[in-house]
């Protein structure tokens, strides 16, 4: 039987904000490219904060994203953080063992 990370055959782009600059524009680490499953969706969920939200995208992946971080789709430009999607909720899946096997990343 495969694993569900098989199935991740595109690839998002994603960058942890650490901070932010004397003007409140975000601080952004390094840039890194892992495979994801990237799937339109109309689903209600609660966000970080409690409140409702309609996701439009949930991404399947197995980096380890946080809300703290921003994600870019193929052919977003990453150099401008106005196209960067920032994640409203998370849902990790773990095996038997307690490892986290992939993550859910509502957008």
């Amino acid at each position: 039987m495969s694993c569900p990370t098989a199935l991740f055959r595109q690839l998002v782009r994603y960058a942890e904000v650490t901070g932010r600059d004397a003007w409140g524009t975000p601080l952004l680490g390094p840039v890194h490219v892992a495979p994801a499953r990237i799937q339109p969706s109309r689903k209600l969920i609660r966000d970080a904060s409690g409140a409702e939200f309609v996701a439009s995208f949930v991404v399947y992946t197995a980096a380890p994203l946080t809300l703290r971080h921003r994600l870019w789709f193929p052919g977003d430009d990453t150099s401008d953080f106005n196209h960067a999607r920032r994640p409203a909720a998370i849902d990790e899946h773990v095996d038997g063992g307690g490892t986290v096997r992939y993550r859910k990343v509502w957008l």
